[in-house]
This record gives C-alpha cells, sequence and structure tokens, in this order.
C-alpha cells in the first residue's frame, strides 16, 4: 500500500512542459545524429583522399599544356579542303616559345638558274707537262724489261720445269696490270689538250700502242694459253683486267681508236677461244669479237688481217669464211700469212653444196 501511494503520490507530482519537451527533442536529435557505421566511415576516407589525389594529379598537367603550345589542337587547314599541286606549299608553323629542330626534307624543285661552280682547275705549262711525260716514260722502260724478261723466261722452260703456283702467278698478272697502268698515264699526259704537236706525236714515234698490246698483254696471254688447264682462272682474271683497260683507252684517247679497236676484238677472241663449257658464254664473247672486228673492218676496208679475223669467227659457215677469206687476200693491204688456203674453204662450200 505505501509503495502505490508512493507511486501515486509521483504521479499526481506536477511536472512543466518545457523540460519534457526539451528531452523530447534531445532523444529525436539523438537519433537522427546517430554515430556513423564503420562501413561509411572508411568509404567517406576513401572518396576523400581519392578527390585530392585527382586534384594534385590534374593539376600539372593542365598547367603544362595551357604552357606548351604544341597540345593546342587548332586545325591548320579548313574541313574538307585539300592541298592542289597549284597551291603554295605548306609552311611549317612558327612556333617561337619552343623551337625544335625540324626533320621534314624539302622537295621543292631546285632554282634552273643557279650555276654551281666548276672545281678549280690548275693550268699546267708546257715545262711541267713535258716534265711529267719524261718521268712516267722513265718508269714504263723499266717496268716493260722486266715483263718482257720474266716473259721470255718462262717462255723458253720446259713441260719439266716446276709449274707457278697462285702467288707467282697473282705477281706476274700484278707486273702487267702496272705495265698497263704506266701506259694508260703516259697517253694521258702526251694526248693531254694542252700538249704541243711534238709531245702528241711521242706515241706514234715510239709505237706505244703496239709495244703495250705486244709486251703488255699478247706475251702474258700466250704465256698463260701454254700453260692451260692449270693457268686457267688467271688467264681469265688478266683478260678481263685488259679487256677494261683497252675500253677505258677507247673512250679517253681517241686518237688511237682504231688500234684500241682491234685490240678488244683480239681479247673478245682469246676469251671465246678458252670457253668449252658454257656454249652461252662462248657464243656471247663471238658475237662480242665480231663486233669489234666489223667496226675496224668498217673504219679501214682495205686491211686483209680484219677481213681474216672474220673468217675465223665464221666457223662453221663456210659460205661466209670463204667471203671473208678472198676479201683478206683480194684487199690494197692483204693478210698473205693465213694458215688455210681460201681455194681449200670454197672446195669445202662446193662439196657441201646439194
Amino acid at each position: 500500500m505505501r509503495r502505490c501511494r508512493k507511486a501515486g503520490k509521483r504521479r499526481t507530482q506536477p511536472v512543466s512542459s518545457a523540460p519534457d519537451t526539451t528531452i523530447k527533442q534531445d532523444h529525436s536529435q539523438q537519433r537522427l545524429e546517430s554515430p556513423p557505421s564503420t562501413r561509411s566511415l572508411k568509404r567517406d576516407y576513401e572518396e576523400s583522399s581519392l578527390s585530392q589525389k585527382r586534384r594534385h594529379a590534374r593539376a600539372p598537367i593542365q598547367d603544362h599544356r595551357a604552357a606548351d603550345s604544341d597540345f593546342r589542337r587548332e586545325p591548320t587547314q579548313k574541313a574538307g579542303r585539300l592541298w592542289s599541286p597549284e597551291e603554295e606549299p605548306l609552311k611549317p608553323k612558327d612556333n617561337t616559345e619552343s623551337p625544335r629542330p625540324s626533320t621534314s626534307r624539302s622537295f621543292e624543285p631546285r632554282n634552273p638558274g643557279v650555276l654551281i661552280k666548276q672545281p678549280e682547275t690548275r693550268p699546267i705549262s708546257q715545262e711541267q707537262l713535258v716534265a711529267e711525260v719524261k718521268g712516267i716514260y722513265a718508269g714504263l722502260v723499266m717496268v716493260e724489261s722486266k715483263c718482257i724478261e720474266v716473259d721470255n723466261a718462262q717462255s723458253s722452260t720446259t713441260e719439266s720445269s716446276p709449274k707457278l703456283n697462285n702467288e707467282q702467278w697473282q705477281a706476274l698478272i700484278a707486273l702487267h696490270r702496272t705495265l698497263l697502268h704506266e701506259h694508260h698515264d703516259f697517253f694521258l699526259a702526251s694526248q693531254h689538250p694542252s700538249a704541243s704537236p711534238a709531245l702528241r706525236r711521242l706515241a706514234s714515234k715510239y709505237a706505244m700502242p703496239a709495244r703495250m698490246w705486244r709486251h703488255g698483254i699478247y706475251s702474258f696471254l700466250e704465256l698463260l694459253r701454254h700453260r692451260l688447264p692449270a693457268s686457267l682462272e688467271h688467264m681469265l682474271t688478266f683478260i678481263y683486267l685488259a679487256y677494261s683497260m683497252m675500253a677505258l683507252l677507247y673512250e679517253t684517247v681517241p686518237t688511237f681508236e682504231d688500234t684500241w679497236i682491234e685490240c678488244l676484238g683480239d681479247l673478245g677472241r682469246y676469251r671465246m677461244a678458252i670457253e668449252d663449257d658454257d656454249i652461252k658464254d662462248r657464243e656471247a664473247w663471238t658475237s662480242v669479237s665480231r663486233h669489234w672486228y666489223s667496226q675496224a673492218s668498217d673504219q679501214a676496208p682495205t686491211t686483209g688481217r680484219l677481213h681474216h679475223h672474220l673468217a675465223i669467227l665464221a666457223r662453221p659457215n663456210a659460205m661466209q669464211q670463204s667471203l671473208y677469206y678472198t676479201k683478206s687476200i683480194c684487199v690494197s693491204i692483204p693478210f698473205l700469212s693465213a694458215p688455210e688456203n681460201p681455194s681449200t674453204t670454197l672446195v669445202k662450200v662446193i662439196m657441201l653444196t646439194p
């Protein structure tokens, strides 16, 4: 009963409305502003840190692009318009802020009015030219005498003598190549445009073209021919060497053009004669030799020796052989030392005719 009375007294005590309202508002605020959970705190922290990183990362890139004009995307041409050859070539953009070396090539045509100066050439006096020719001739005679000595010594040896090895053949080729180069220098110096007529006549006076062929080419070729087949590779090397030198003289020294043409024909005939393996190569060198001999006979039709060479190349055509052999003995300068009589060839033609 006492407890009920006390409870009733508590219920009957007057309570002001203001404190109750405050208490209710405080409880409502506590419900609304309840402490966040651990997940929400973690998410908020990650979003804030990520936004700060993006802010720091974007700032220097934006500043760099604003400062560098190369990142500005500005149209250089109008959209939908192509460059035509009638227009002026496009010029590169003038970038004064950060100049860079240009690696593009210019394809603009050169101005035809601009002349390029010729390299300066020093004039040579007659005294200097004469001294040059004398010096070249002195060295030429020394090499020529050595070639004559070696060729005669090798030609006189018997078959029982020891064969030459590759080094010895190469030394002989180098010796004769030196002689050919000395002759080439002599012809260029003696036939110089500023040379006097007396100096120009020296080559003919001393029979330099004939000496070049006899001591520089022919004697050594015969030595190589008699040592076949062991000397085949060396003979091919020397034929190509001599042929290139004669072709060079044919282009640079036109005074003795007829001699160079006949020498080229002879070298082609040597090359044709030693070719036994490849028929196409043999026919090719036959046509080369025939070309040079025909050109030489056109320039000197009265020389029977050239017709005789053409008769040799005409084999096995007996009719053409008979024609060229007849020409070789009927011209004003006949070639009477032919190994085969033209009448014999004519008899062969008659016998072969059905």
